[in-house]
This record gives C-alpha cells, sequence and structure tokens, in this order.
C-alpha cells in the first residue's frame, strides 16, 4: 500500500467541464470546475481540543438514523399499535392514544440519546483522553492521524494493539465530520493507517462499528474487511433499542 499524503477532488459543471484552475470560468459551457484538496497528517498536541470535538460531533450525529432504524423494526410497531390501541379503548379519546404513542417515541429517542452519549463519554475517558500516550509513543505500533480540508480538521483515524483480541491492531475513531463526507478521506484515512501497519508486520486488523454506520460498512467492504460477529453494546439504553455492533477483520497481505 502506499501512503496518500494528499487527495484531490474535482467537480465537473454540467457542460462536462474539467478545468485545470479551481474557481475559473471555463471556456466550454460556461460551467466551473472546483477542485477540493484535503490532507493527512499525524496527531500533534496543538489538535487535541478539535480532535475530541470532531469525534464527539460525529458520533452525536447518528442520533437520527439510529432513532428511524429503531421505530422501523416490526416488534417496535407492534408496540406502538398496541399502546395506541390500548389508550384508545381506555380513554375512548383519539387525542390522547395519539400523546401515549408519542410519549413512547419521546422514551426511545431519549434512550437513543443516552446510548450517544455513553459512547462519546467512553472514548474521551479512553484512549482519547490522552492521544499522545496512547498513539503517538515513539516505539509503539500505534499512530493517530488527522485530515484537514478548508484550513480545519475535519476527519481522524487511529490504530493500536487490539485489547478484545490479542495479536491482532483494531482500526478506530474513525470520523469525518457529516458536511465533508462523500470526498474518499474516510477511505484515504483507513488506507493510511492499513499501510502503517502493514509495514510493521501486522497480519490482522479489526474495528467495531454499529448498525446505524450503512456508508461507513460499504466503505469497509471496500477496503477488504469481513463481517464476523455482531452484538448487543452492553448497556441498558443498548439492550433498551436493540443497539447491534458488528465486528468486522482484514488480514493484511504483503
Amino acid at each position: 500500500m502506499r501512503l496518500r499524503k494528499q487527495q484531490r477532488k474535482r467537480y465537473k459543471g454540467k457542460g462536462g467541464c474539467d478545468c485545470k484552475e479551481p474557481g475559473n470560468s471555463c471556456l466550454y459551457g460556461n460551467t466551473f470546475s472546483k477542485i477540493m484538496v484535503f490532507s493527512l497528517r499525524e496527531y500533534r498536541d496543538s489538535d487535541y481540543a478539535v480532535v475530541r470535538e470532531v469525534y464527539s460531533t460525529g458520533f452525536r450525529e447518528h442520533c437520527g438514523s439510529i432513532f428511524v432504524m429503531v421505530i422501523r423494526r416490526l416488534w417496535v410497531q407492534a408496540v406502538l399499535l398496541v399502546v395506541f390501541l390500548a389508550l384508545l379503548e381506555l380513554s375512548g379519546s383519539f387525542l390522547s392514544a395519539m400523546l401515549g404513542v408519542s410519549g413512547v417515541l419521546l422514551a426511545i429517542r431519549v434512550s437513543v440519546q443516552c446510548l450517544l452519549e455513553q459512547g462519546v463519554r467512553l472514548g474521551l475517558s479512553e484512549d482519547l483522553q490522552d492521544i499522545r500516550a496512547s498513539y503517538m509513543q515513539p516505539g509503539q505500533v500505534a499512530r493517530f492521524w488527522v485530515a484537514e480540508l478548508q484550513g480545519g480538521i475535519v476527519g481522524t483515524v487511529a490504530i493500536l494493539p487490539c485489547v478484545e483480541e490479542r495479536g491482532a491492531w483494531e482500526l478506530k475513531r474513525i470520523t469525518v465530520l457529516k458536511r465533508f463526507r462523500g470526498q474518499g478521506i474516510a477511505k484515504a484515512l483507513c488506507q493510511t493507517a492499513l499501510e502503517f501497519v502493514a509495514n510493521r508486520g501486522v497480519k490482522r486488523v479489526v474495528l467495531f462499528t454499529s448498525m446505524a454506520q450503512a456508508d461507513a460498512h460499504n466503505l469497509y467492504n471496500s477496503l477488504g474487511f469481513k463481517k464476523e460477529t455482531e452484538f448487543v453494546w452492553p448497556s441498558l439504553p443498548a439492550r433498551l433499542v436493540n443497539f447491534l455492533v458488528y465486528k468486522y477483520a482484514f488480514t493484511v497481505v504483503f
């Protein structure tokens, strides 16, 4: 694998223009072409607060998608229907029945928010509590990278020995802010981390992701990861909404 220090994303106008200079008017079709450049580099101590904020923001952005996934489940819809019919029978009021269903939906939403806040607090109190000690010590087969775009940090990735599986390394903190997704940033970050461990003789890499991150699953599959197991995240809010975590694995080819 080859380390990719910089990536360019070229946008074509409606007329199919592919201009050389960003922001210039094209002579063909009166369209514009814009080049978006992001760069990858290793973590610096001055990044500490921003990295923790990017992680927290990225994690919380999944609240809406998880909520929708939960209420689409047949058993959840069955519970909502039972609540509605029971309240309608007891009160004789359609409005009261609807308010009861709204209360259940609110409880589900709060459970999802609590679940995500648990995840944020866990990450911030573990390896992100002291990023340099966790990833950047001399001699460590561990590293933390950031992606920069438009003058700011928009994504992160990290890799270190896996606590849950001896002999494997774990790809962690794969985050790209929502408004910057779809530009190949996450893929470049992951490839950089995989190249890093491949050059140091690591044979197996694992990662853990949630049921809500469908786009991320597609990315991991494209990189050669394979889903191995799934389990409910061991917390009360996770059990209430049956929040699944997936384990993916990658075999390094030399």
